[in-house]
């Protein structure tokens, strides 16, 4: 009776061939023939991820600015991006050392504006009939 090893190692060498060292491995292992491994299954298809609640701004405090980009023709998301608008203000603040076209009191009056209870709601909303997108930009 061989090892696992020596079966390996004199497949490995060509003294045997792959049916003699599967018999021989079936052996060792006390199984007479190795069962064929199971069907795999049809794959689920995906299921979109679940919304988070939303709290009412009093109750949070946070405001958030979300961009969707959506397929003209069916209506299904292709972007959703959720931001905090502290988020925001920081990636303001960075971007505007890396260009001289931004200065830092542009990006305050837009924080200011984004900030303030007055502006809720949808800021901007583009079709794009070449590219088939919609894309809606707003503050909750």
């Amino acid at each position: 009776m061989y090892t696992r090893k020596e079966i390996l190692e004199m497949l490995s060498a060509g003294t045997i061939d792959v049916t003699r060292a599967t018999e021989l491995l079936n052996e060792v292992h006390g199984t007479a023939q190795a069962s064929p491994p199971p069907d795999p299954a049809a794959p689920l298809p995906p299921t979109p991820a679940p919304q988070p609640p939303r709290a009412p701004v009093s109750q949070q405090g946070l405001r958030w600015l979300r961009i969707h980009v959506s397929d003209l023709e069916t209506g299904h998301n292709r972007v959703r991006v959720n931001v905090p608008l502290g988020l925001v203000q920081l990636g303001l603040k960075l971007g505007a050392r890396f260009s001289d076209e931004v200065d830092e009191a542009m990006i305050q009056d837009v924080m200011d504006a984004l900030q303030s209870q007055d502006i809720t709601g949808t800021l901007v909303e583009v079709e794009d009939l070449e590219d088939n997108e919609r894309v809606h930009i707003f503050v909750e």
